[in-house]
């Protein structure tokens, strides 16, 4: 996979016990890739997460809808594990 980014990148060092080196080295031999590149992709998902993970807080804070009481929400709660645990336990 070909780094993309239009902005210039960085190095990171990361001290790491050699048993974590090896297990990484070995996942990445194993999925046909580096070591650098699990963890280009690692970080790279953090951040996209965190950015996701914050759109959806700001969007949750300015949602103008009425709260759902607590005695409502264990109801609906309640009535929802109720149809998982019938689906779960079907013949």
């Amino acid at each position: 996979m070909k780094n993309t980014a239009t902005e210039p990148t960085q190095r990171l060092n990361v001290d790491l016990p050699k048993s974590q080196h090896f297990a990484l080295k070995s996942y990445a031999l194993h999925h046909d890739t580096t070591v650098s590149q699990l963890v280009r992709d690692s970080v790279r998902n953090i951040v996209e997460y965190d950015l996701w993970f914050k759109d959806k807080v700001t969007t949750a804070l300015a949602d103008q809808r009425p709260a759902v009481a607590s005695d409502d929400w264990n109801a609906i709660r309640a009535k929802k594990l109720a149809q998982r645990d019938a689906l779960q336990h079907k013949p």
